[in-house]
């Protein structure tokens, strides 16, 4: 049987309005699990992309993290890995040039 997603009465599987508050009733074909299958593997070359190009990790992950939450992880990650190094780095050249400068 099918329930009103408002009201949370049962009505008739070929029902399009419910007959108790007359909201529309979503249609047979607009499941909650999608049309076509998502490949939603998680793999490692959303991370790497992620990685080179941080911006586009941090895109992907805000557009996937519903739909694609595997897929959206790694690319997230790859843009983090990439950020904590950036910082390291720049953590890093500080201070060498401190102690350079204390040097002399």
């Amino acid at each position: 049987m099918k329930y009103c997603p408002n009201c949370g009465k049962q009505v008739d599987p070929k029902a399009v309005i419910c007959p108790n508050c007359g909201v529309p009733l979503p249609s047979p074909s607009s499941s909650s699990t999608p049309a076509t299958p998502t490949d939603d593997t998680g793999s490692a070359w959303w991370g790497v992309l992620g990685f080179f190009i941080p911006v586009v990790g941090l895109v992907l992950y805000i557009v996937w993290h519903n739909s694609e939450p595997k897929n959206a992880k790694s690319a997230g990650i790859g843009a983090l890995i990439q950020v904590g190094v950036w910082i390291a780095f720049v953590i890093f050249c500080f201070f060498i040039g401190l102690a350079a400068g204390l040097s002399d």
